[in-house]
């Protein structure tokens, strides 16, 4: 892995998300990619979500309400004696009238080149940040 790389899979994230087509990153997984993400509980999902398209169909239930979605990588970095790089995202959107961002860290395991692992770290008891509007 590069962070040339991490760049290029941050901004197909970027895009896919904009575009509302998750189907753009399918690619950058593997068919047995293991997600992880404390977001679950909203949903009551299992903890550890196995499989590309179960994850990918996680992922746009939680989107299914945000609008106007801008995903930026703000920090990344690769992780020494791992095939595995830190990735700290600002996730903005819009909800009803508020645009809101949530701040979080990826941190992707790899395996041939592909996410083989998920895992996303935040703070779940906290709200997302309103912005100015």
């Amino acid at each position: 892995m590069t962070l040339e790389a991490v760049d290029r899979q941050e901004a197909l994230f970027a895009r896919a998300f904009a575009a509302g087509d998750l189907e753009l990153v399918r690619p950058l997984y593997r068919a047995d990619v293991v997600y992880w993400s404390p977001t679950v509980r909203l949903f009551d999902w299992p903890r550890r979500i196995a499989g590309v398209d179960r994850t990918l169909e996680f992922i746009a239930l939680t989107i299914a309400r945000c609008r106007d979605i801008a995903y930026r990588c703000v920090e990344r970095a690769l992780i020494p004696g791992d095939d595995a790089a830190y990735v700290r995202v600002e996730f903005d959107w819009t909800a009803d009238t508020r645009r809101l961002r949530s701040t979080y860290v990826v941190v992707y395991r790899y395996r041939d080149g592909r996410i083989a692992r998920q895992e996303l770290y935040y703070d779940p008891s906290a709200p997302p940040e309103v912005l100015a509007p």
